[in-house]
């Protein structure tokens, strides 16, 4: 029973411990016969008996928002002392509980495991301290109660409240009155917190995070604060104000905002305190110049949070100026106004506005695969980097670190998936023989069945046996006793219907395993989803796909490349352009849809493409290689055999763009003899 109840926000063992105790005590005051309780004893066998001596079975729910609060214990000591005075027995093991966690989220770890508890029905009452524990906002710890409880069939207690879901026509009011007051108490409250920060503020303390160009300095004889730490005052940053003043007179002097964030991270410039990360973002950057307290002017309560129940989170709403206190310090102002004021008219004049309704275009299939493409450069084994579209109507694509990129290239979407389709339709024509000799074996392998299928296809008809008597025997009892009673039954209907199918879905899996069901494809029809595949690269290519073929060449592509395209971009010397090659390792078989089952199939080889056309040299240099050192050609039949491929090339182009391949490669080029060993001929 325990194995099915998530163990993340379970209750510790000390709280556990302190929960028999405090239950055990209660029971005693009003002498209950605790004879039969053993706390060591398996929870399983404790749930029996006390269900066997008239108990129900509880579980217990506690939150609290911040880590500086620490009301589990007593929380749940509440519930427990009330659990006991009305024979509710609470197993420590369904003590769920979330420390630190606020209210307004609805994934937490206890509150889900609380959930589980109830609809696996291993209790029947869910006690909580106050209904703000389940959510902050009441609607949603009514929407709660209301589904996850009584309509299951179950009971739910609030203990300080008095509200009890038994006593049908009161505690939807009860609920309701009470989160009324909870959300009148917590405007109360934030309104006295504000009052006092203002307080604070106007004495020129530090009331929250110090932002980029200012450190905290202690204040002597102040008093500490409430966690006992000096009281401070924000005073300038002497290192990084003068960096600030730099940035902005190249600013001003028509430094783009992408190269200023660009300088500021490779000088190791500050970041905001609150920042995840260790660069500075256009966005914070672009904030950074625009924020007043750069010229002294420092404000409290410009914004303020409020929950969206729209949005379900909270979101920042901005104050009216009679509603903000502000403070002219001249000790902390890092620029002079006219330079702040010539800042924000030239980050006013780049400001762009609202744009027209978009054109509707044909959606090709370079406009879905944006997504597969990785940055090389930037990525790691275990945190993947990937391309995001960029340039003028997203035509182009680029790494997501943008100007932070160490090798920074914006790619055209459409070329780069063109060069790959191109590539993809000519590796299904020369490796065809291959995928039908190994696609044809491994489908072969595919139709013997396993002969440890058999005895899972038993267990599976076993079980959907034992449920189909089980819902057959809750239809009986579906019209018999009390309404709670009726709608109890109907619940375990539902969930053995729903368990039922289920199984009956595996049995399926399993029975078409056993009876080698895989279709095998014909020779004939390899070749016609070979055909087909390559049409379909050919037509993305030329972008000619209709809206349903479009999907389809998706699903082709991500599977021939196994959704993964590694960009890398090579900056050459002396050369402002750089070369962009994207490699990946071709997954032809994926293409059949067809599992297969063979582990020994030899790895295929990495397959590099030309996104952005090259130079020439870089262009022709696998050729060259090919002829020269394959081949054994000299360089003037190179060039020859060049000429005839339609390459206005001489042996000269082709000795740079031999050398070309072996630098690609990162190898020494080798010393070929001349006219490549061959003598030469006489006049």
């Amino acid at each position: 029973m325990n194995q099915d109840i998530p163990s993340e926000g379970a209750a510790s063992v000390q709280l556990s411990r302190y929960a028999v105790k405090c239950w055990s005590e209660q029971a005693a005051i009003f002498d209950f016969d605790l004879t039969w309780f053993d706390p060591e004893t398996p929870m399983e066998t404790r749930v029996d008996l006390a269900i066997s001596k008239g108990y129900e079975i509880g579980t217990i729910y506690s939150r609290f928002s911040t880590k500086l609060q620490h009301s589990t214990d007593d929380q749940v000591r509440e519930c427990i002392q009330w659990a006991a005075k009305y024979r509710i027995y609470v197993p420590p093991e369904f003590i769920s509980i979330d420390e630190g966690v606020k209210g307004k989220k609805v994934q937490r770890d206890g509150l889900d495991r609380t959930k589980a508890i109830l609809r696996q029905r291993l209790a029947k009452v869910l006690l909580v301290y106050k209904a703000s524990r389940l959510f902050r906002q009441a609607g949603k710890g009514y929407q709660f109660i209301n589904e996850e409880v009584v309509e299951e069939g179950l009971r739910a207690v609030i203990v300080s409240q008095g509200i009890d879901t038994n006593d049908r026509k009161t505690w939807k009011l009860q609920l309701q009155i009470h989160g009324i007051m909870d959300d009148m108490l917590l405007d109360a409250i934030a309104d006295h917190v504000r009052s006092a920060l203002t307080g604070k503020f106007l004495n020129k303390w530090t009331t929250g995070a110090i932002g980029i160009g200012y450190r905290r300095k202690e204040i002597p004889g102040a008093p500490l604060t409430n966690r006992g730490r000096p009281r401070t005052m924000p005073a300038v940053d002497p290192e990084a104000a003068e960096l600030i003043r730099e940035h902005a007179q190249l600013l001003l002097n028509g430094m783009p905002v992408s190269e200023g964030v660009r300088r500021w991270n490779a000088d190791n410039g500050p970041v905001d305190p609150r920042a995840s990360g260790n660069k500075l973002r256009y966005e914070c950057y672009r904030k950074l110049f625009s924020n007043p307290r750069l010229k002294g002017t420092w404000e409290f309560g410009r914004r303020r949070n409020e929950f969206s129940s729209k949005l379900d989170n909270v979101k920042q709403v901005e104050r009216p100026d009679d509603e903000v206190t502000t403070i002219l310090c001249e000790e902390l102002r890092i620029l002079d106004d006219a330079t702040f004021d010539a800042l924000q008219v030239m980050f006013a004049a780049k400001k762009t506005g609202p744009r027209g309704p978009r054109k509707i275009k044909k959606l090709q299939l370079w406009d879905l695969t944006t997504e597969f493409f990785f940055c090389e450069s930037c990525s790691t084994p275990e945190t993947p980097v990937r391309f995001y579209q960029a340039g003028a109507q997203g035509q182009a694509m680029q790494c997501k670190n943008g100007d932070q990129c160490t090798c920074k290239s914006a790619v055209n979407r459409r070329d780069a998936v063109r060069a790959i389709c191109v590539n993809l339709s000519q590796l299904i024509l020369r490796d065809a023989e291959l995928i039908e000799m190994i696609v044809l074996e491994s489908q072969s392998l595919d139709a013997q069945a396993d002969h440890g299928l058999d005895e899972q296809l038993a267990r599976a008809r076993k079980q959907l046996s034992l449920l189909s008597n089980r819902i057959n025997d809750l239809f009986e009892m579906s019209g018999e006793g009390t309404e709670a009673d009726r709608k109890e039954t109907k619940g375990r209907l539902r969930a053995a219907q729903s368990e039922r199918n289920a199984v009956q879905s595996e049995a399926n899996r399993l029975q078409r395993a056993v009876d080698g069901t895989t279709s095998t494809m014909t020779v004939k029809q390899i070749r016609e989803r070979l055909s087909e595949m390559s049409d379909l690269l050919s037509s993305a290519a030329e972008g000619d796909l209709g809206e349903d073929a479009i999907y389809k060449t998706l699903a082709v592509f991500r599977a021939l490349t196994g959704g993964q395209i590694w960009v890398q971009v090579e900056q050459r010397v002396g050369r402002k352009r750089t070369n962009v090659r994207g490699t990946f390792r071709p997954q032809l078989l994926r293409g059949f849809g067809e599992p297969i089952l063979r582990t020994d199939m030899p790895d295929t080889n990495l397959a590099t493409v030309w996104l952005r056309s090259p130079p020439r040299v870089d262009a022709i240099a696998e050729r060259a290689h090919e002829l020269i050192d394959i081949q054994s050609m000299s360089h003037r039949e190179t060039a020859k055999q060049l000429q005839r491929e339609g390459h206005n090339v001489n042996s000269g182009n082709v000795w740079y763009s031999y050398r070309r391949w072996y630098e690609m490669q990162g190898m020494e080029p080798p010393k070929v003899p001349y006219n490549n060993g061959k003598k030469r001929r006489s006049a």
